[in-house]
């Protein structure tokens, strides 16, 4: 009961109450069909978007998606892994900037490098070319080397900035490798439009989504608007207006 109360009383749980009562005032006070019923959308949309049972549904429904795509087996000795930046904070200056590097791009790295190490004679292929003097996949390859991966067996691509690009990018470097051999590591609610992207390049390639974050909640916490509510409901909405975009736009 105290945690709701205070989740009531963030600013987004005020944003949400405001919102309500604003409804309400509009209902008696506004004769404007049109005001009221601008009123009443804003109200549902944002209190649907930083409720934690919307959210959850949705971020769960492109999570699941991504493991029904997880199909292959146990990644074979001599697999190359593409591993998927998922951004940065800041401008880094130098290489060993770790703090730099978002939770996505973390979570994803972390996770392809313990895949990595217990996979003989395996390669990580880590993509990302956000950054002024210092990439993504600077920043990831430094870390995987800290954690003991051998530089070796890494390579970067510091020039792709979104994940068609990786796609166009990386297709014949991916071409060289077995499909069998070909794995790719990115979060569970990016790995569905990731797939379409590297579909559209005929490059076939094995999911292994990671960094799941869809989780259940307690049935009074799930009506009581949350700001992580809402950044997993930006994130689904990011995703599926990525789709959207591929099958209007890049895929034309």
């Amino acid at each position: 009961m105290k945690l709701t109360l205070e989740l009531l009383l963030s600013p987004v749980g005020l944003t949400a109450s405001g919102l309500v009562f604003l409804s309400l005032f509009v209902t008696w006070r506004s004769h404007r069909l049109a005001t009221r019923l601008l009123t009443y959308a804003v109200t549902v949309l944002f209190v649907a978007a930083s409720m934690p049972l919307f959210a959850n549904l949705a971020l769960g429904a492109l999570e699941q998606k991504a493991t029904q795509q997880k199909t292959c087996p146990q990644p074979p000795p001599g697999t190359l892994f593409v591993v998927l930046a998922g951004g940065l904070d800041g401008n880094p200056t130098h290489a060993q900037d770790f703090s730099a590097l978002k939770t996505a791009s973390l979570k994803r790295l972390l996770a392809a490098v313990q895949l990595a190490q217990r996979t003989p004679g395996s390669t990580l292929l880590i993509s990302g070319g956000w950054g002024k003097t210092v990439r993504e996949a600077n920043l990831m390859g430094a870390l995987a080397a800290h954690l003991g991966f051998p530089a070796s067996r890494m390579i970067l691509d510091t020039k792709s900035r979104t994940t068609f690009q990786t796609a166009v990018n990386l297709r014949e470097r991916l071409l060289q490798f077995p499909a069998r051999r070909r794995y790719l590591v990115t979060s569970a609610d990016h790995m569905p439009r990731a797939m379409m992207a590297f579909a559209h390049e005929q490059v076939s390639i094995c999911a292994w989504p990671v960094d799941y974050e869809a989780i259940p909640i307690q049935p009074l916490d799930m009506l009581t608007p949350q700001i992580s509510a809402l950044d997993k409901t930006t994130r689904v909405i990011h995703e599926l207006l990525g789709m959207l975009y591929y099958r209007l736009v890049k895929f034309q």
